[in-house]
């Protein structure tokens, strides 16, 4: 059956109105596509009083990704196959577990159970000595190790498919217990081994020398020494995990990859695990990127930047501060520009913030050659505050708050042409030295600024700010926030047509589309795409047809639904460039009609205005992304007209027939 939409209404507090979804956690993607008239993602604002022009050259997008997108706890970490954290122990043996208690513990929500998938390991190499808990033949299964022989804990309890799971590993003395959400699903009694760690490691999603990888969204996972926080059975908390009393990690709660235990540790990903705003517990507040982040996104092969013209610190001498939020995603090349202005091929003019090759910040002031060097290395995918100031003669950097390099300097900055951000800063044409990754919060002021560490997005708050980029400016934004949209071409929000609200978006048919970034989740075998359709055309050529959306790589590895070309539209679903359907029935042009494609086990359905119009018992997963709204995965056959409420969920939300939504799609649950 579908699931239903309840309303709420304003209390007394100002919550606002609108729809509830209780499956918000599972939607992977949803844009209302609003904004101002002819909104587009590529428009960058300066928020001081300068007001400068902002140009994006490249493919810059901004999106709903940044350091304050959620409230920690409500994020999860995306394994698709190939990848894990792992978290060192700093010589305190924080996972070596001797014959004490201890307690981890964590959510999980798989996407795959067949093989050998490793959830939590301290176990890394094929001596096996420590503790390895994971799926295997179809259950869970949980031994420990310590030279002495391998115990079997648990070979039992059948793991689920995209639902949160929650597990607890306990030994409390002389008992081994395996809790499934707050059930014991087995356990032993025996004379606690010495369990040891020979790696000084745990893995997570992994093991570091064994593969056994998990398919899976992970949150919320917790390991500590010396409790046995569960005696019995339980009901799993319905909010986050703290840091209680012995707790060694706790970690996959926020938006990088951080320890939230009192003392933290370094957590490292290997292969592609993605931070994504997918965990077990739903949000409170409506996604706002003003409010709850924002960034500039630069994922290419380098060459991507903005630039404006001159802030006004040509011929300065005094204090100044350059601050903002970094998100690496790569520093092999020299030079990767926070923030920079100069001089084509000019270096007697130059001023700039970078990281190099090694991702340690570094400062130039008009010269080629670097004038202040940090020895703090940023860390990959992860946020972090970088500041360079320059106060009564002293030049320095600040990490997170914390003062990393100094040298005394005085010079007068030259006079620059133009400014810069995500790129080299007197030559921004070389692609091999742009920035990779994500930047928001960037301000210039001609004052020495506070060293706090921000938490919450920077504001103008006096006339000494020549520079703010907030990244926020997006007109057309995923409000599930775990995706950076671009619109191409002539793609935009329109007040020319709106299911809801006062926008939509407006397609041409000319060669504009929006693409959404990969997620990293792989493929998708249960899920809805759904979206409120404004044809105004039916395309009657040959060869192509108005394409509404699409996934994968390729024609022969892609799924994609569109128009027909016939004189009455009918909606069609694509799978390897092959038809898996045709609706029963056409749409109308100039109108707006719902269209749902619902997936699971049992087949693939398509709904128009929620009757069910066509089936196949195929099961048509979700390519791996990049995702492409209005048109092919490879970029043929334009859609024209409008889109409203875009929506892709990790389930099937309707199995039978159902009332089209009557208000827009929830940005939150409750």
């Amino acid at each position: 059956m579908p699931r239903s939409f309840d309303s709420v209404f304003y209390g007394a507090a100002g919550t606002p109105t609108g729809p509830s979804d209780d499956e918000f956690n599972r939607v992977s993607f949803l844009s209302h596509f609003e904004g101002s008239n002819n909104g587009v993602n590529n428009a960058f604002d300066d928020g001081s009083a300068s007001n400068h022009t902002i140009t994006a050259n490249g493919n810059v997008t901004q999106g709903s990704f940044g350091p304050f997108a959620r409230p920690d706890g409500e994020w999860g970490v995306s394994f698709d196959g190939d990848d894990y954290l792992s978290v060192a122990e700093t010589g305190a043996d924080e996972f070596t577990f001797g014959t004490g208690n201890f307690t981890i513990e964590g959510w999980i929500n798989n996407q795959a159970v067949d093989g050998s998938r490793t959830i939590v390991s301290t176990a890394q190499g094929n001596d096996f000595q420590g503790i390895w808990f994971g799926i295997n033949g179809g259950n869970y299964y949980y031994i420990y190790n310590n030279s002495g022989g391998w115990s079997v804990i648990v070979d039992a309890g059948t793991p689920v498919v995209n639902a949160w799971t929650h597990f607890a590993l306990v030994r409390n003395g002389t008992s081994n217990v395996v809790y499934i959400n707050g059930t014991s699903i087995g356990s032993t009694t025996e004379t606690a081994r010495d369990l040891t760690n020979t790696n000084n490691l745990l893995a997570i999603g992994g093991r570091a020398t064994a593969s056994q990888y998990t398919i899976s969204t992970m949150s919320n996972v917790r390991v500590v020494k010396g409790t046995a926080v569960y005696t019995g059975n339980f009901t799993p908390s319905t909010s986050k995990l703290t840091a209680i009393t012995n707790t060694k990690l706790l970690t996959c709660q926020s938006n990088r990859f951080v320890d939230n235990s009192a003392s933290p540790l370094t957590i490292t990903p290997a292969g592609n695990p993605a931070v994504t705003a997918f965990g077990p517990f739903l949000t409170s507040s409506v996604y706002s990127a003003g409010t709850n982040g924002a960034s500039l996104n630069t994922p290419g092969a380098g060459g991507d930047y903005l630039s404006f013209g001159n802030i006004g610190l040509d011929g300065h001498s005094g204090d100044f501060s350059i601050e903002g939020w970094i998100y690496p995603t790569s520093y092999s090349q020299y030079s990767n520009t926070i923030y920079g202005q100069g001089g084509s091929g000019a270096t007697n003019n130059l001023l700039e913030i970078s990281l190099n090759s090694s991702g340690q910040p570094h400062a130039f002031i008009n010269q080629g050659s670097v004038t202040l060097q940090s020895t703090f290395v940023c860390p990959l995918n992860a946020w972090t505050f970088v500041q360079l100031k320059r106060t009564s003669g002293t030049l320095a950097i600040f990490i997170n708050g914390a003062q990393s390099s100094t040298v005394s300097n005085t010079a007068t900055i030259g006079s620059p042409n133009r400014g810069f951000v995500a790129a080299q800063s007197y030559d921004p044409s070389v692609s091999t030295r742009s920035f990779r990754g994500f930047i928001c919060d960037v301000r210039v002021s001609v004052v020495t600024r506070s060293v706090s560490l921000p938490t919450a997005p920077l504001a103008v708050t006096d006339s000494n700010t020549k520079l703010l980029l907030n990244m926020a400016d997006g007109q057309a934004i995923d409000s599930a926030a775990q995706n950076n949209l671009t619109l191409v071409g002539n793609a935009n929000t329109s007040t020319d047509q709106a299911k809801f609200g006062d926008t939509s978006l407006h397609l041409d048919g000319t060669g504009d589309y929006v693409n959404v970034l990969p997620s990293g989740r792989g493929n998708i075998y249960n899920y809805t795409v759904e979206q409120w359709l404004y044809p105004t055309r039916n395309y009657s050529g040959s060869g192509n047809f108005d394409r509404i959306w699409s996934s994968g790589t390729a024609l022969n590895n892609s799924v994609m639904l569109h128009l027909d070309n016939t004189t009455a539209p009918k909606i069609v679903l694509r799978s390897n460039d092959s038809i898996i359907w045709t609706s029963s029935v056409s749409i109308s042009l100039n109108a707006w009609t719902h269209v749902a494609v619902s997936c699971d086990a049992d087949g693939t359905r398509l709904y128009i205005a929620g009757t069910e119009r066509a089936t196949s018992s195929t099961v048509v997963n979700l390519r791996n992304l990049p995702f492409n709204i209005g048109t092919s995965i490879t970029t043929t056959g334009f859609f024209q007209g409008f889109m409203d409420d875009f929506r892709i969920s990790d389930f099937a939300r309707y199995t039978g027939n159902f009332t089209a939504p009557a208000e827009p799609f929830a940005d939150k649950g409750q």
